[in-house]
């Protein structure tokens, strides 16, 4: 173990695999891996094989670092995402338009989401178009003025009673969910066979800029979108992670 390292700990779960990876977080090395298969005709996945699989490899992994493993990535691959497409559309007075128009809209779409979602989290939020004036834009255009703009946006959103089950599996070991990543969102915004690990990494580090992520922070909300960070009285929206 390197003194004073920051290690980052993965772990994907489909009803057919289970792999977790443990990786320097300073030079992006591998520090542990370990997958295996499993027989699983049923189409749930199975609790009592991921308890197994954590006994077999949190204690080993902590005796590596020499330290407790505090947080985990999950990568899942589950039929129990549920998909929600929503479009938005508000005034903007011919203005140019501003992250701060964007973060009502932003706010406004996510609310509308979360009420009728109810038994459900977002667990990813990404704009697909932008709708400004009478064209359509895949990305936010800088410095342009409308009447009026429009969001196409799409909601991932996964069971409660799931995120729970996951939650309590690994409260054994005093390990907390990081965030939970749709291995179905980052196999296809990729579109390639490279590592599952190395694209979630990207997807966390915010390579698709159409990805949304609120923060509350009390009364304090940072706004980040494309690398710009503004300042919201509601909540945080952010190019990058998160369940809420």
């Amino acid at each position: 173990m390197v003194s004073g390292s920051v290690y980052e700990t993965y772990l994907y779960l489909s009803k057919k695999k289970f792999a977790i990876q443990v990786i320097q977080v300073e030079n992006i090395k591998i520090i542990y891996e370990k997958e295996i298969l499993l027989e699983n005709n049923s189409n749930q996945l199975k609790l009592e094989d991921l308890q197994n699989f954590l006994d077999n490899n949190i204690l080993k992994i902590e005796k590596i670092l020499k330290q407790f493993v505090k947080d985990v990535f999950v990568i899942l691959n589950s039929d129990e995402f549920f998909s929600v497409l929503l479009s938005i559309k508000n005034n903007n007075n011919g203005k140019t338009l501003s992250l701060e128009d964007l973060s009502y809209s932003l706010n406004e779409a996510r609310d509308q989401c979360k009420k009728t979602t109810e038994q459900k989290k977002i667990v990813h939020m990404l704009i697909k178009n932008y709708h400004i004036g009478n064209k359509d834009y895949s990305s936010l255009p800088e410095n342009i003025k409308c009447d009026n703009f429009s969001l196409d946006i799409k909601f991932i959103c996964l069971s409660n009673n799931l995120i729970k089950s996951l939650e309590k599996s690994f409260k054994r070991y005093h390990i907390s969910i990081n965030q939970i990543i749709s291995a179905d969102y980052v196999e296809n915004f990729f579109n390639d066979n490279s590592d599952i690990f190395k694209k979630t990494r990207k997807i966390i580090q915010g390579c698709n800029r159409n990805e949304v992520n609120f923060f509350s922070k009390k009364k304090k909300v940072r706004v980040f979108l494309r690398n710009f960070l503004i300042f919201s009285d509601k909540s945080v929206f952010s190019s990058n992670i998160c369940c809420f």
